[in-house]
């Protein structure tokens, strides 16, 4: 009987095991600094001596509400993988990985400066023992003006391989009409990466992440990467977005929501779901998901920011999560 016992209790631990879902999530966390003055930045704003007084007690306040929500993103096993935008260096980074609500998931590392004029940079965070990191490089995204690099990362993701892009493209700025050709041309250096991706390794799986301030439906998106808004005729070789019929966004401007931040995977990750590393439904049956709560929102529900002009809110950050979930 006891024999019987452990059998059962043993093929279940294993079971559980075999059926865990990685979370992949995307956050840009508004203006991540610290409080140092960096003298090859314009970082004046996020400074203790500036109008919004940016300091060490407001600092770690954000961290710890940040590393609480990107824990609850998977409150039983912390997320596989977490991309962020609006980092100012690694230092932030290692702080935001340090703080207890996060310090039990042992997150490595993927970070470089980029030459944005305001020092703001992408990371990505990985669990080691689930993603072995054979690489990576920060690709200028060949722009008129100064922006983040593309965060490019390859490794194998539970043994099968992958790679891994962090984007942030430019803001709008100065209005669409003006900016949208600095964004089409991060899109191409993406779409060129991409293509030799696919040229060099097939059966690679893709995962693209970033605030693109773009909408899918932009031509960014839609045109220039031509990820598909639907799974109906997918092939393994298209590039497909689950976030292009979210009923509002993971952003507000204007009162308006919008859809920047994104996930987007290659065709390959919702083909052969038997077997392999593959796109599962969140909410809904949909494949993305927006992840919100209470206490990230405001009386409008909206997004709460740090900061609203100079006027500290004292929220996360005026962006939501996004996430899709892996598994086998």
């Amino acid at each position: 009987m006891i024999r019987t016992l452990v059998i059962l209790l043993f093929s279940a631990i294993c079971v559980s095991s075999m059926a865990q879902q990685h979370v992949v999530a995307f956050y840009n966390v508004e203006n991540l600094f610290d409080t140092i003055n960096c003298p090859t930045t314009a970082d004046e704003d996020m400074l203790p001596l500036s109008d919004r007084r940016w300091d060490a007690e407001r600092y770690h306040a954000k961290l710890n509400l940040l590393s609480q929500i990107i824990a609850d993103l998977d409150p039983h096993h912390y997320p596989t993988l977490v991309a962020l935008a609006e980092v100012e260096n690694r230092k932030v980074v290692e702080d935001l990985v340090a703080n207890p609500s996060l310090a039990n998931a042992n997150y490595s590392i993927c970070h470089y400066d980029s030459p944005d004029e305001r020092g703001i940079d992408v990371a990505l965070l990985y669990r080691p023992d689930h993603l072995r990191l054979d690489g990576s490089r920060a690709i200028s995204p060949n722009t008129d003006n100064p922006t983040r690099d593309i965060l490019s990362a390859w490794g194998e993701l539970d043994g099968e391989p992958v790679f891994i892009a962090v984007v942030h493209f430019p803001s709008r700025i100065g209005g669409i009409k003006f900016t949208e050709p600095e964004r089409i041309a991060c899109a191409t250096r993406l779409r060129e990466i991409v293509d030799s991706v696919r040229l060099a390794s097939p059966e690679r799986k893709i995962i693209i992440m970033g605030d693109m301030n773009d909408n899918p439906r932009n031509k960014s998106i839609s045109k220039v990467l031509d990820a598909k808004r639907s799974t109906k005729k997918l092939t393994a070789e298209d590039l497909y977005t689950p976030f292009a019929r979210t009923k509002r966004g993971s952003s507000v401007y204007d009162n308006r929501w919008n859809q920047y931040d994104n996930i987007i995977v290659s065709g390959n990750l919702l083909l052969n779901t038997k077997q392999g590393l593959h796109l599962c439904p969140t909410k809904g049956q949909k494949f993305g998901a927006i992840f919100s709560r209470e206490d990230m929102l405001d009386q409008h529900n909206h997004p709460k920011p740090t900061y609203k002009g100079v006027e500290y809110i004292g929220g996360a950050s005026d962006h939501l999560p996004v996430y899709i979930l892996l598994g086998k």
